[in-house]
């Protein structure tokens, strides 16, 4: 199957092989970070963090300019998918501070967790069999990294503790940041027929067939229209389903150990 074949799958055997252990081999990179830094000020806790974003906004430079040069510049290149937004999220909750730097955490990081669901549950939407390219292509390379280090950015944010859960609060900022998203997205996708984050088309085959059919029904404009803010409000139940599970993760992760405390522990039990 290409990277780009979905075949209305979900998962693929590349899938089964590849990101379950990664992302198995995250969370335990994740604990044992907790172990090392996570009782340290948010200070040394956001390096982790800083990395990452960093790695992604250079990962993303490196790819423009491949798409630039030689050319042509293909319209589907353009930083409007779902997790290009990360370019600016990353640097704005992590390279700043203060009440601005803890305002965007929070956004980042369930946002991040949105994109961590959509990977687990339909991979072959999100990147398809981009795997088996990863050693030998630079496009199949980049998509592959760049969404993975998304999902660490989210277990090392739940395992770090960098955000106290604020339901209202959080949920009012990523209302917001989903809405300017989609307001722009979901437009443009349209006018310049790119598939930003499914808003021209569906990959999963029965809304994309529920999509046709309302076309040829009510007609394209008005079937458009509404297929759009259908995935507008998917987006923000997705962003719901992150928070739920950001929280529960959030509730468990705070009972763990912590480094400071187990070097407690260690001369304690000592003297």
């Amino acid at each position: 199957m290409s990277p780009t074949s979905f075949d209305g799958l979900l998962w693929s055997e590349t899938n089964l092989k590849t990101l379950i252990p990664t992302v198995i081999m995250m969370i335990v990179f994740a604990l044992f970070l907790r172990l090392v830094i996570g009782a340290k000020e948010t200070r040394i806790r956001n390096i982790p963090f800083v990395v990452i974003a960093a790695s992604l906004v250079f990962l993303e430079l490196i790819k423009q300019y491949r798409d630039f040069v030689p050319g042509p510049y293909g319209l589907y290149s353009i930083p409007l998918h779902f997790s290009s937004v990360f370019l600016l999220l990353f640097p704005l909750a992590h390279f700043t501070s203060g009440a601005f730097s803890r305002t965007m955490r929070p956004i980042a990081g369930i946002a991040s967790g949105m994109t961590t669901i959509g990977m687990l549950f339909f991979p072959m939407t999100v990147f398809g069999d981009a795997a088996n390219g990863y050693f030998t292509d630079f496009g199949s390379f980049h998509t592959v990294t760049y969404h993975y280090a998304i999902v660490l950015y989210f277990i090392l944010f739940v395992a770090l503790e960098m955000h106290e859960p604020e339901t209202k609060k959080d949920a009012l900022r990523l209302f917001t940041m989903i809405t300017i998203y989609a307001a722009i997205a979901g437009p443009l996708a349209n006018i310049i027929e790119v598939n930003f984050m499914s808003f021209l088309f569906c990959s999963f085959p029965p809304i994309e067939a529920v999509r046709l059919a309302l076309g040829e029904a009510i007609g394209p404009f008005f079937a458009q229209s509404l297929y759009v803010l259908f995935m507008y409000l998917a987006i923000l139940s997705s962003c719901t389903l992150a928070t739920l599970l950001y929280r529960a993760l959030d509730v468990i992760v705070r009972r763990l150990p912590k480094g400071i405390r187990i070097a407690k522990r260690i001369r304690e039990t000592t003297e």
